[in-house]
């Protein structure tokens, strides 16, 4: 589910286009909620699509490089579209820009392990070998913990279940908050089938 913000000053009428929005996304595949500039730059942590009220479109230069920064799509909401309170219109935008970048981005995934971490580098292996069409363009890479650099861009964290206790630390390290980090159960990590893992992180993708 994506996460789309709405950023606007007192809130109020954004809270209403919110609310028109939320009625057209039929499929449930968003979570639509609206904040104030200020609180804004919290939200961004946690969000794949920023949305900012034309009436204060002139603040575009100061979010823009927070998104990009993050690798946020950002766009000032279409004046008539606000004025109307066309949720369905609004909505189809963001899904484009959105669809567009789906398109075009390469999944990433992390096998972080510990400096004796030999069984990491052949799973990794086995789950390059293993991948289905739809995970073909996927990297899929295993690095000790040691060595990874926290701003590096990935979507999932696969963590060693032999270093869990390295979870909590290496979240509050990362850069780029909308990194996933799992550790898979040692009877799964320990039966070192690459599909099982592929499976593993298509189910945490939909979860």
């Amino acid at each position: 589910m994506k996460n789309i913000l709405l950023v606007c000053g007192a809130g109020m009428s954004t809270s209403l286009l919110v609310k028109k929005m939320k009625a057209a996304d039929m499929k449930h595949q968003y979570y639509i909620q609206c904040t104030d500039t200020v609180s804004a730059q919290f939200a961004l942590m946690k969000t794949d699509m920023f949305l900012l009220a034309p009436h204060i479109g002139y603040m575009k230069d100061e979010f823009i490089p927070l998104c990009e920064k993050r690798g946020i799509p950002f766009m000032v909401i279409d004046s008539l579209d606000y004025t109307k309170m066309d949720g369905v219109s609004v909505l189809k935008k963001v899904s484009i820009i959105l669809n567009d970048l789906d398109q075009n981005h390469i999944f990433k995934v992390i096998l972080l392990h510990s400096r004796a971490g030999a069984m990491s580098d052949l799973l990794a292996m086995d789950m390059n070998k293993k991948k289905n069409d739809s995970e073909k363009d996927w990297i899929i890479k295993s690095i000790d913990i040691e060595l990874f650099d926290e701003e590096m861009e990935v979507d999932i964290i696969l963590l060693e279940p032999q270093i869990c206790f390295e979870e909590d630390s290496l979240l509050k390290k990362l850069k780029n908050k909308k990194t996933k980090v799992y550790v898979p159960s040692r009877q799964l990590y320990g039966a070192f089938d690459g599909r099982k893992i592929l499976n593993f992180i298509h189910q945490m993708k939909e979860g």
